[in-house]
């Protein structure tokens, strides 16, 4: 061939001389692989330049896979930092909901005058008397029924965002059960002994004023300010006016002071005057009755007079508490002392015609706030209670 001609190499070693003889294929094969190998290293630099690297597909899936690698750890971070605030919201909702059955079953207790354990707010008093029973509620200004309050009052369970085990929201149930049950009670009481009250011509805000619970809202104090169910709070404030309608009634002098058979000789107010025959006040109501017929108490107090006065004979003045005093003159004998408490009913002197009197009566004077007020209108409102 005309590039690769048959070519002889001599060497000569020794003294010696030989040779080599490179055919035209010899040349042409060790040419093309010279060729092939320069074009090799070529590609190889034009790769290395380019970006081409055949390792560049090993390291970049190497950062895909660190960038994965991360991207799971984000995630499970993120994943757990959800879990904790789940778990640290569900600890504040069981918190809060076992804070709920405490103060349900605190008002619960509060209701059924039973003793509240292991509570914040404040307990009432609970009194050692019989507490009077309402018979009925009289209908003296009200001639349009009364809405109970109670029908505003949602009784769904409370939602706190946790699974609670199934005896446990029985229990929650049974308490909403309960106090709606309660607060319906407690409403329909709150009412009489309100129409009550009124029947005779008072207001109810003066009556508990008087009783030393304060001005301005007196209720509402007596309700913790931590409750967590505003129900519940509500329902505690109902019970609390309820004991405070049942502490003034128990002032209330209701009962009837002649317990024998006797009649009304004279009304309260502007009268002809037995004596001169001239229009005058009559600041009391005259009960007659037999001479020496029993006088008794017409609720609980303490004696703060027992003896003579001018005009009315013998006289017991007793004070109620909340304002309220009721006078017995006239009497023949009077059976207590000054400083004695006394209960309702009790004896606290005998018919007579002592003092200005023409004849065996009872001057029975009711005085709140020491202002005389009808005693006929507290007899008739004390014909709902028993």
């Amino acid at each position: 061939m005309r590039y690769f001609p048959e070519r002889q190499i001599y060497l000569r070693s020794g003294g010696e001389v030989s040779y080599y003889v490179l055919k035209t294929r010899t040349q042409v094969i060790a040419t093309s692989i010279a060729a092939l190998t320069a074009l090799w290293c070529l590609v190889t630099i034009f790769n290395l330049i380019w970006g081409h690297n055949p390792l560049a597909g090993t390291f970049q899936q190497s950062r895909a896979a660190e960038a994965e690698y991360q991207r799971i750890l984000q995630e499970t971070k993120s994943r757990l930092q959800t879990a904790e605030y789940k778990l640290t919201q569900q600890q504040k909702d069981f918190e809060q909901y076992t804070r709920s059955m405490q103060d349900k079953h605190a008002t619960i207790a509060q209701a059924l005058n039973q003793p509240v354990i292991n509570t914040e707010f404040p307990q009432l008093e609970i009194l050692g008397v019989q507490k009077s029973s309402l018979l009925r509620a009289p209908n003296v200004r009200d001639t349009a029924p009364r809405l109970s309050r109670v029908s505003s009052i949602a009784s769904g369970a409370i939602e706190v965002g946790v699974n609670v085990d199934t005896p446990l929201m029985n229990l929650d149930s049974n308490q909403n059960n309960i106090l709606m049950a309660a607060e319906y009670d407690t409403l329909e009481k709150i009412e009489a002994s309100r129409a009550i009250i009124e029947a005779t011509d008072l207001n109810v805000d003066d009556v508990l004023r008087a009783g030393g619970f304060g001005t301005g809202g007196p209720l509402m104090a007596m309700v913790a300010d931590d409750v967590t169910d505003k129900r519940v709070g509500a329902i505690q404030a109902r019970v609390a006016e309820s004991r405070m309608l049942d502490d003034a009634l128990e002032s209330v002098p209701l009962g009837f002071p002649v317990p024998g058979v006797a009649r009304m000789t004279s009304a309260f107010g502007v009268r002809k005057d037995p004596f001169t025959r001239r229009p005058a006040m009559h600041q009391a109501v005259d009960i007659g009755s037999g001479m020496g017929a029993p006088i008794v108490a017409t609720a609980d107090g303490t004696v703060i007079y027992s003896g003579h006065k001018s005009g009315y004979g013998r006289v017991v003045i007793v004070d109620h508490g909340h304002g309220f005093k009721t006078k017995y003159a006239h009497m023949s004998k009077t059976l207590v002392k000054k400083g004695q408490v006394i209960k309702k009913g009790d004896n606290v002197g005998e018919m007579g015609s002592t003092g200005r009197s023409t004849g065996p009566h009872l001057h029975y004077e009711i005085l709140f706030q020491d202002r005389a007020y009808d005693p006929d209108k507290f007899l008739k409102a004390g014909l709902y209670v028993q």
